[in-house]
């Protein structure tokens, strides 16, 4: 009887064994995308903070100058 449930559990057992791979691999791909974005925006972040320092240096050689 118990040989028969280890059998009847194996399937299961194999089905888990095949989908946790999958599942890992489709996070580490997730992550790897959502890493690209963070690194987008820490690019964008970076590229607006450069812009904004230069505006404000713009006008305040404007207020200086009048």
């Amino acid at each position: 009887m118990q040989r028969q449930e280890r059998f009847a559990e194996r399937p299961g057992l194999l089905e888990l064994e095949r989908f946790e791979p999958r599942a890992l691999e489709h996070k580490a791909t997730e992550l790897e995308e959502e890493m690209k974005s963070l690194s987008n925006l820490r690019a964008d972040n970076q590229r607006l903070k450069d812009k904004n320092k230069a505006v404000i240096l713009i006008l305040v050689i404007s207020k200086l100058s009048k």
